[in-house]
């Protein structure tokens, strides 16, 4: 069997998209495996934020249910082990070898990172006997290598300006490239909240003769904001349930769960479970709910959040002034330069006191110039701005700042490369 070092190098050399655009190069490749992607039934997520978060609530649900439940994902934060799990589990070094010489033996035409990658879950959840599998896209949807799906549910997240290089300069175009993913008589499960996007996800459907099911932020109504959960209601014409609990994490996962709830209801009805028994499989899965990178408080009063694109900036300061509004601040922030960095910058410095700000830079060949972004810093609020390119550096002087003061926790966001490069640097430090 091939080292698991190289065989990761190998992968991460890949291009990330392919040269031909299309399925055709994929499709013949899981055609050549016999193909894995339909043996197991799937539900495939879109959208612009949440995606990763809705499918790990529902990939939670199911496995409390007593389902074997595999979870593509992406990015990863540290390990690329991270983007292929079984109920929560990563899979093995060994199980990730495994499934990429399958894969590997059926290359024709060399595939792309992602269609590598996808080809490599849909090959292990097949082998490990999954009763069902939840596929995230990469990004858009219309294009993805996931799309080779016919899932049994679709699902997409809300939508918003991310990636407009790709995907287009408009909401109505953005939304076209995720609602590509609904197939002809597959529900699909949205989020409604951009009147424009909805209009395209509906049209889409309606063409696809597609039942569409939407979910809005008048279903919830959040009732409680206690020291370790958020206690929220949902109430629509599918279902109705009173005082439901998440860990503390942030206000906009109850969006995310929303529809993660909705989507198991609707697939737990398809196999005739009784209306109490899902009902008490959602509140106990939710209680074990988390997604990593996304408020997660890593080491006493540091918190890490991947809050990568305006949208998902706007849900961050919500989420930050009305659960961390007692606490003083500092800010640690990077980004990728392909993002709108300076709406991000502002939309922060406008609606959020931080005690001082340092500016670094993420190992990435897409990162922000780090001078750039503490100059933005600099024009739109008086707090003190410092730069250090290195990660491990920005923590160190993050950490010296903050002293012992009970009352100061350091957050850092900006980008999810950040988020894995700070959960690195809090692996190597014992005395957290």
């Amino acid at each position: 069997m091939a080292d698991y070092r190289e065989t990761v190098d190998y992968i991460l050399g890949i291009p990330l998209f392919a040269q031909k655009i299309g399925k055709e190069n994929l499709s013949s490749l899981l055609c050549r495996l016999g193909n894995p992607e339909k043996a197991v039934p799937a539900i495939h997520v879109a959208g612009t934020n949440g995606k990763g978060s809705t499918c790990r609530a529902l990939a939670q649900m199911l496995a409390a249910r007593g389902y074997r439940v595999g979870l593509f994902i992406s990015p990863h934060l540290v390990s690329i082990n991270e983007r292929i799990q079984i109920n929560g589990t990563n899979i093995s070094d060994d199980d990730f070898v495994s499934a990429f010489e399958t894969v590997k033996g059926q290359f024709m035409e060399h595939p792309s990172f992602f269609e590598v990658m996808f080809a490599m879950a849909a090959v292990y959840f097949r082998q490990q006997k999954c009763d069902f599998a939840v596929y995230e896209t990469g990004m858009g949807g219309r294009l993805d290598a996931t799309n080779v799906l016919t899932p049994e549910l679709t699902i997409i997240t809300s939508v918003g300006m991310d990636h407009m290089e790709y995907l287009g300069d408009t909401i109505e175009k953005i939304a076209y490239e995720k609602a590509g993913i609904i197939k002809p008589g597959v529900p699909v499960i949205y989020f409604r909240r951009d009147e424009a996007a909805a209009r395209v996800i509906e049209d889409t459907a309606k063409e696809r003769g597609a039942d569409i099911i939407p979910v809005e932020k008048s279903d919830y109504i959040i009732n409680h904001l206690g020291n370790k959960t958020i206690d929220f209601s949902l109430h629509n014409r599918y279902y109705s349930y009173c005082n439901l609990q998440i860990q503390k994490t942030s206000l906009y996962q109850v969006e995310n769960v929303s529809l993660a709830v909705t989507a198991f209801r609707m697939l737990m009805e398809r196999r005739n479970v009784p209306e109490q028994d899902i009902e008490k499989t959602v509140r106990n899965a939710l209680l074990q709910f988390y997604w990593e990178g996304r408020m997660e408080e890593i080491a006493p009063h540091i918190y890490v959040d991947g809050a990568h694109n305006v949208e998902a900036v706007n849900a961050y300061i919500e989420t930050m002034n009305r659960l961390h509004g007692e606490y003083d601040k500092i800010l640690v922030f990077a980004a990728v330069k392909d993002k709108e960095y300076d709406s991000m910058i502002h939309l922060l410095a406008g609606n959020i006191t931080f005690g001082r700000i340092i500016v670094t830079s993420v190992d990435s060949s897409r990162k922000a110039d780090s001078a750039k972004l503490a100059e933005i810093f600099s024009a739109c609020t008086d707090t003190p701005v410092m730069v250090s390119d290195e990660i491990d550096d920005a923590m160190d002087m993050a950490v010296e700042l903050r002293g012992d003061r009970e009352n100061t926790n350091i957050y850092c966001v900006g980008s999810l490369y950040l988020v894995g490069g700070v959960k690195r640097w809090r692996n190597r430090h014992d005395q957290f």
